[in-house]
């Protein structure tokens, strides 16, 4: 499966992702979580650190890009997710 990473929000400072399937755009994660989340999952899988750079850097790029264009407030009350349950949520956390 193609997996994408899109930057959602932005709160207490920090940037805050989903992945999402790139054929169907479907939201694979139930919250969405930090960059710091998505680098421990993505190494886990074998991902450098120049393949991951580019997804968030892209991610960025349209997440601006979407903003400029819609400006909807984002809702800073919605549900997040801790760093540490990504792999949980996605039914691949190590045993």
């Amino acid at each position: 499966m193609d997996v994408a990473i899109k930057k959602v929000a932005e709160r207490d400072g920090r940037e805050r992702f989903v992945l999402v399937n790139a054929s169907t755009r479907k939201v694979l994660t139930v919250n969405d979580v930090s960059e710091a989340t998505l680098r421990r999952f993505f190494h886990q899988r074998g991902a450098n650190d120049d393949l991951i750079d580019e997804c968030l850097d892209r991610a960025r790029l349209q997440h601006g890009e979407s903003a400029r264009k819609a400006n909807v407030p984002v809702n800073q009350a919605s549900e997040t997710m801790g760093d540490d349950d990504l792999l949980f949520e996605l039914g691949l956390e190590d045993d």
